[in-house]
């Protein structure tokens, strides 16, 4: 069985091989309505897939119609030219290479895939750390096998961009900083290798991977998407600061948030469940958290 990877933040969804059969849940829902607890408004509640376009929620007016209820849009952080700067400091190796980081048997097998999926030469990559490498590297699959057709957004940047059009607040959850450390900050350069090495373990593993990622969130299908996350190779101290310590940060902001204007909160999906996410955070506090199914 091909050994299990992911990222949050550049994918979030930001890592089996195959999905469960599962019956139908009235609670698999990516968008929640939040009400109660003295909150003059609805606000809500949805979980993007970093890989996907707007071409998801267009012929979804659930989402639309929650989207244009609310005064302000909140996101893992504000998406602007701020970001790049700091994002790109953290990708790119110092003082050495990835020629240098990796060993011979692993450059070369990750020379080799580049090269057979991309027509890429690998020395292109070497001033980027292993972490970044892999997401480059699944970036290049989703688009070979599941293109993003021209004039498309990703889904976190779409609403962004859309509320800026609509005079809608924006507001970021966290900053660059938090993010960074949350993705590279808390990993050893041979932790980086590691995960590098699991992710072109096998020629095919990354399709496979993005494969099975879109389908169980297309599908609502939240017990998979818990399961190839919590079933990934990063430990379990690792997954706290990834999701948990987040989270945890987040909670401190959106009840006020709430309650100052009707929110429209778009963060990674794997954010929202399990015993530690948004949605069970809220009920703690008071809140009553209901889905909203998205066929309407």
């Amino acid at each position: 069985m091909m050994k299990k990877n992911f990222l949050l933040a550049f994918v979030c969804l930001l890592s089996t091989t195959f999905l469960f059969a599962q019956k139908s849940n009235k609670n698999n829902s990516l968008l929640w309505k939040v009400t109660g607890k003295g909150l003059q408004k609805p606000s809500y509640l949805f979980g993007t897939y970093h890989f996907l376009s707007n071409a998801f929620v267009d012929t979804m007016p659930a989402i639309k119609n929650a989207y244009k209820s609310v005064e302000a849009i909140a996101g893992e952080l504000v998406i602007d030219s701020s970001i790049q700067g700091p994002m790109m400091a953290a990708s790119v190796l110092k003082g050495t290479t990835l020629q240098k980081v990796l060993p011979d048997t692993s450059y070369i097998k990750a020379s080799n895939w580049f090269k057979d999926e991309a027509g890429l030469d690998i020395a292109k990559l070497d001033q980027l750390n292993p972490l970044t490498v892999m997401t480059v590297a699944l970036a290049i699959i989703h688009q070979k096998y599941f293109p993003t057709k021209t004039g498309e957004v990703q889904l976190d940047t779409y609403f962004q961009e859309e509320a800026k059009k609509d005079g809608k607040k924006v507001i970021g959850l966290e900053t660059i900083d938090v993010q960074i450390n949350a993705m590279f900050g808390q990993l050893t350069m041979q932790r980086q290798v590691e995960l590098l090495n699991e992710t072109f373990k096998e020629k095919d593993g990354l399709k496979q991977l993005i494969s099975i990622m879109n389908t169980a969130y297309t599908s609502q299908n939240i017990n998979e998407l818990q399961q190839l996350m919590y079933g990934s190779s990063y430990k379990p101290e690792e997954m706290k600061i990834l999701l948990d310590d987040r989270n945890n940060l987040w909670m401190e902001q959106l009840p006020k948030l709430m309650k100052e204007q009707s929110v429209f909160a778009a963060v990674g999906a794997l954010h929202l469940f399990g015993d530690k996410g948004l949605i069970n955070q809220l009920k703690a506090q008071g809140y009553t958290v209901t889905p909203v199914s998205l066929k309407n």
